[in-house]
């Protein structure tokens, strides 16, 4: 097979969060050596990879030095600048490439992309001081949400206005530079779906999941998200259509809300495989792992859909730790996976269990209660 790069060569994977660790796990099963580089020497993927530089990823000079060592680079955030993916291009492969990280590193240059390709997304305003908010809300009303420009983890943040006496409170998240002003959606659901497209261009819809957020983290994932077949088909539509527009090889996905009335708002493009669907390493012929992993090193590919209605609950460091271990023993038909992540702080991710169910409302109250 042309463009095959075989086992036996070594995938660079910039960045070592719970996704570089999955990507990792894969990779070595097809037999490949994986390298990752990441600034925090016990992140996720640390244990899992053959060897790790503990340097900044966007050091232009030391992320050379990593892409010198491998035959394929990965990134698995928005934490490394596109541009720094552009250069390395010209050495060694990259195949996720640079247009879909821009896309997603930029909000307003993403809402302008969303905009080109007519999907729905809410009223906006570009934002660089609290008079450009002054005046947008006359347009975009309250309550609406202030966003910082950049997705990049480190700086990302939001801020809810009200009413006009929250304007001022813009002050903090305008210090970072541009922003984004959104009208409130009155969403009823938040719902994500992966989508995979191959080195041939064929692109391939995962399972629509509906994430659940608890103090602003990702908490849990049901698949299938609880809506309409017509809005499932809606949903692959509108990720196929912002697929078909972007140059990139791997899984991506994007975030949209549902309201009551069945309108869908586009409200991001992840340009990795996203956490949500974590729980696809659990199913071989499903997981976004597996695939992402076959589809940059030119493996032929397939994906298959059937599985059971399924939730997921992630596990946060010393908040969730022991109690994750206890229902590990407790309960011999749920699915652990545990990080072995040894950073220091009690928000850090280690885990995640997966529940196979019938009654999607009665699990999400037992594992709330346990995981409160």
């Amino acid at each position: 097979m042309t463009n095959w790069i075989q086992p036996g060569h070594t995938i660079g994977i910039i960045g070592g969060g719970s996704v570089a660790r999955l990507l990792a796990i894969s990779a070595k099963k097809l037999g490949y050596a994986v390298g990752v580089i990441d600034p925090e020497r016990n992140c996720p993927a640390a244990t899992v990879v053959d060897w790790q530089i503990t340097e900044e990823v966007n050091d232009s000079k030391v992320l050379m030095d990593f892409a010198m060592k491998c035959d394929v680079i990965l990134y698995e955030s928005e934490t490394v600048h596109h541009d720094v993916i552009k250069k390395l291009q010209r050495t060694v492969p990259v195949p996720q490439g640079e247009e879909i990280l821009t896309v997603s590193q930029d909000r307003v240059l993403q809402k302008a992309f969303l905009e080109s390709v007519r999907v729905n997304i809410a009223p906006y305003a570009t934002i660089v001081s609290i008079s450009d908010i002054e005046e947008a809300i006359q347009g975009i009303g309250f309550p609406c949400v202030l966003k910082t420009n950049t997705t990049n983890e480190r700086v990302k943040d939001h801020l809810v206005l009200h009413e006009e006496a929250d304007i001022q409170k813009a002050k903090r998240l305008l210090s970072h530079g541009t922003c984004v002003l959104e009208a409130w959606i009155p969403s009823d659901k938040e719902l994500c779906v992966g989508i995979l497209k191959d080195k041939a261009g064929k692109i391939v819809t995962y399972p629509v999941n509906e994430m659940r957020f608890k103090e602003n983290r990702l908490n849990q994932s049901i698949v299938p998200a609880r809506i309409s077949e017509d809005m499932k088909l809606e949903v692959e539509r509108i990720g196929t259509a912002i697929t078909e527009a972007l140059n990139f090889v791997g899984v991506i996905a994007v975030e949209l809300f549902s309201t009551e009335s069945g309108a869908l708002y586009v409200n991001e493009i992840i340009a990795h495989p996203h956490r949500s669907n974590h729980y696809t390493s659990d199913f071989p012929d499903l997981s976004q792992y597996d695939t992402h992993i076959k589809a940059v090193t030119g493996w032929p590919l397939t994906v298959k859909h059937q599985l059971p209605h399924t939730l997921i609950t992630q596990i946060l460091g010393s908040k969730h730790e022991q109690s994750a271990f206890t229902q590990a023993q407790m309960n011999p038909d749920w699915t652990f996976r545990f990080f072995e992540n040894l950073a220091s702080g009690s928000a850090r991710e280690i885990g995640y269990v997966t529940l196979k169910t019938d009654d999607v409302s009665e699990a999400i109250r037992s594992l709330n209660e346990i995981f409160e």
